[in-house]
């Protein structure tokens, strides 16, 4: 009979009852604990690189603890970009037959026009060699010729001018609002294209003159379409072009007087 009251007493509710949601509880805790330890292991392998390397620079004072060909930490790949190409030597003649010969089948084509003016070397790529209509993102095609071309061109230390141009038909969507945004991205793709290339950065200069230098007639479909272009004019370096080291100091000294 006492058994009997004992058992109806825990099945009521024993104070002991507490054991079952705590052990619950802490197997949850347990399983927590080994994922999170699972998700933050330490690559060994990494970190023994790592090790090595700091600890083979900080035994050995006399050697540098980085590469010195490359900048990076022994036992790890290289990531720093390639260096830019060295001064090439060439004149605007030498870039102007050089182009001429890579590109003669567009030349006769009439898909790229090359020519030597008073204000240096002009390139024109007409828009159906580069882009979609109403777009400013460079087609494979035209990415092969600025590919090739940004070879002749590495290293040159001349003034690379890119101006983008439309015809008059007016253009208002979600991407360009007007002709002026269209021109000046796609003379932006063209000259970013380049830069990453290895063409000197420092000497590309970006304009977009929307419809307001035309070469042709824009009341014809063949007038519109010679007007929808890019230009790449290469032609020397003026004397007072900013540099890394700032305006020449003729400059700074006008500038000095003016100021007084």
């Amino acid at each position: 009979m006492l058994f009997k009251k004992n058992q109806e007493h825990n099945e009521d509710g024993s104070p002991d009852r507490y054991l079952i949601t705590y052990s619950d509880l802490i197997t949850l805790l347990l399983g927590l604990f080994v994922i999170l330890y699972a998700i933050s292991k330490i690559d060994e392998s990494k970190y023994s690189k790592v090790s090595e390397a700091f600890s083979s620079a900080f035994k050995n004072k006399d050697k540098p603890a980085f590469n010195s060909h490359n900048g990076t930490l022994p036992g790890f790949k290289n990531s720093v970009p390639e260096p830019i190409a060295p001064p090439s030597g060439k004149s605007l003649e030498d870039i102007a037959k050089e182009s001429s010969e890579k590109f003669s089948t567009l030349i006769e084509k009439k898909l790229l026009e090359i020519k030597l003016t008073s204000n240096g070397l002009l390139i024109t790529f007409p828009e159906k060699l580069l882009f979609h209509s109403g777009k400013a993102d460079i087609q494979k095609a035209g990415l092969d010729v600025l590919d090739s071309l940004s070879k002749i061109l590495a290293g040159i230390t001349f003034l690379i001018s890119i101006d983008g141009h439309t015809d008059s038909d007016p253009i208002s969507n979600a991407l360009f609002p007007s002709n002026w945004h269209l021109s000046t991205m796609r003379a932006a793709n063209v000259g970013y294209f380049l830069i990453k290339k290895g063409v000197q950065e420092s000497s590309m200069k970006i304009s977009g003159y929307s419809d307001q230098r035309p070469v042709s007639d824009n009341s014809t479909l063949d007038g519109k379409a010679k007007n929808r272009r890019v230009e790449m004019n290469i032609s020397q370096l003026p004397s007072n072009a900013p540099s890394a080291q700032g305006y020449a100091k003729e400059d700074s000294s006008k500038s000095s007087q003016l100021n007084k």
